[in-house]
């Protein structure tokens, strides 16, 4: 309960730094469990994070689930570095990410054409969740995300697209 608790709080943290800061150009060493994704591109897209702590059943030999929208990326028990396609490109409208990690070290997702990126701390023999949306007011046509984890990290990540204000593609 303790460090669930403690990656609520550092996850609220790191939400309302997001949130309060939107995305911005720029570097930053960010926090230790989240940082404001940036943008490199303008306008920039609104950037919503969403984390909760991982339960039991959460691994990282499965991806997280995507219970609405469409599915455009998908990766699971992941080791290293990878760059996956964004089926259809980046639309407009809202594209999650979920990414669960496990293993001593960083792991930082940046989703391209977008310019934005976020890092987040993984922790030994427990599973860690992170998720961010960017709601999108254009379509940016290829997409890709790309992963870079340190060694002896292990993640999976769901990307997710929904259309207008939280109505899923089919």
């Amino acid at each position: 309960m303790g460090k669930q608790r403690a990656l609520t709080a550092a996850v609220s943290a790191g939400t309302a730094v997001l949130l309060a800061a939107g995305c911005s150009s720029g570097g930053g060493s960010g926090s230790d469990r989240t940082a404001p994704a940036q943008a490199a591109s303008s306008p920039a897209p609104v950037t919503r994070a969403t984390a909760s702590a991982a339960t039991v059943s959460d691994s990282v030999t499965k991806a997280p689930p995507f219970p609405g929208g469409k599915v455009v990326a998908r990766a699971a028990n992941v080791a290293g570095n990878r760059e996956l396609d964004i089926k259809g490109g980046v639309g407009s409208g809202i594209l999650s990410v979920q990414v669960h990690c496990e293993g001593k070290g960083r792991l930082t997702v940046a989703v391209e054409p977008l310019g934005v990126s976020f890092p987040f701390a993984c922790e030994a023999g427990r599973v860690s969740a992170i998720g961010n949306e960017f709601d999108l007011k254009r379509p940016h046509t290829p997409g890709t995300v790309r992963v870079t984890a340190s060694a002896g990290v292990r993640w999976a990540i769901t990307v997710g697209r929904q259309d207008g204000a939280g109505r899923s593609a089919s």
